[in-house]
C-alpha cells in the first residue's frame, strides 16, 4: 500500500498546516485584541540644554565640519509599558524623539535615545537626567533658537504577527535650542 517515506509525509504535510493555521489565528487575535494605552511623563529642563561644538564622544563627530553644534540635553522618563505586555509580547522597543523645526524643513525629528525592554520585570521605565544617546545635530549644523519637543513612541514586537507601533499622546514641555554663540556670550 503505502510505504513508510509516503506516511511520514502526509504526517509532516498535516503538522505544518495545523502549526500555520494556529500562528495565523494567534496573529488575527493579536491584531484585533491590540495593545493598550501607556501612561508617561517625559520633562526636559531647560537647564540641562547645552549646545557644543567640540566632539563630545565617540557618537558626536560630524565629519563634514568640524565646527557643526551639537545639542546636549537631559531629560526625565517616567513610563509603564504594562498594558503592551501579554502572552504575545516578544519586546517592546521605547524610543525618544526630538521635534523641531528650522527654515529649511517644516518638520524634523532626531531619535536621540532609546531601550528594549524584554522582561516583564523591567516594563516600568522610571528614570532620570537621562542624556541623549545618539547626537542631536541640525541638517543645517547650527542651532538658531528653534523649538523643540520631545514624544516618547514605541513598537511592540510579538511572537507572532505584526509590529504595532505607538506613540505618547503626551508631549514633553517645549524647550529651546539656542544658538552657541548665545550660550557662550551668557555664561561669560
Amino acid at each position: 500500500m503505502y510505504n513508510l517515506q509516503q506516511r511520514a509525509n502526509n504526517v509532516f504535510s498535516f503538522a505544518i498546516t495545523v502549526i500555520g493555521t494556529v500562528l495565523a489565528v494567534v496573529a488575527v487575535i493579536s491584531a484585533i485584541t491590540g495593545y493598550g494605552t501607556i501612561n508617561d511623563t517625559l520633562q526636559v529642563d531647560a537647564k540641562n540644554v547645552k549646545i557644543i561644538t567640540r566632539r563630545y564622544g565617540p557618537e558626536d563627530t560630524d565629519y563634514r565640519d568640524r565646527n557643526s553644534e551639537f545639542a546636549r540635553l537631559a531629560f526625565d522618563i517616567d513610563a509603564d509599558f504594562t498594558p503592551l505586555f501579554n502572552w504575545n509580547t516578544k519586546q517592546v522597543f521605547v524610543t525618544v524623539v526630538a521635534q523641531y523645526e528650522n527654515e529649511k524643513f517644516e518638520r524634523n525629528q532626531v531619535v536621540l535615545w532609546d531601550k528594549i525592554i524584554t522582561s516583564q520585570d523591567k516594563k516600568h521605565l522610571k528614570l532620570r537626567n537621562v542624556r541623549n544617546k545618539y547626537a542631536m545635530i541640525d541638517v543645517g549644523q547650527r542651532w538658531n533658537f528653534q523649538n523643540a519637543s520631545l514624544t516618547l513612541l514605541w513598537d511592540v514586537t510579538p511572537y507572532v504577527g505584526i509590529l504595532q507601533a505607538g506613540q505618547s499622546n503626551k508631549k514633553a514641555s517645549p524647550f529651546v535650542l539656542p544658538s552657541f554663540a548665545a550660550q557662550q556670550q551668557q555664561q561669560k
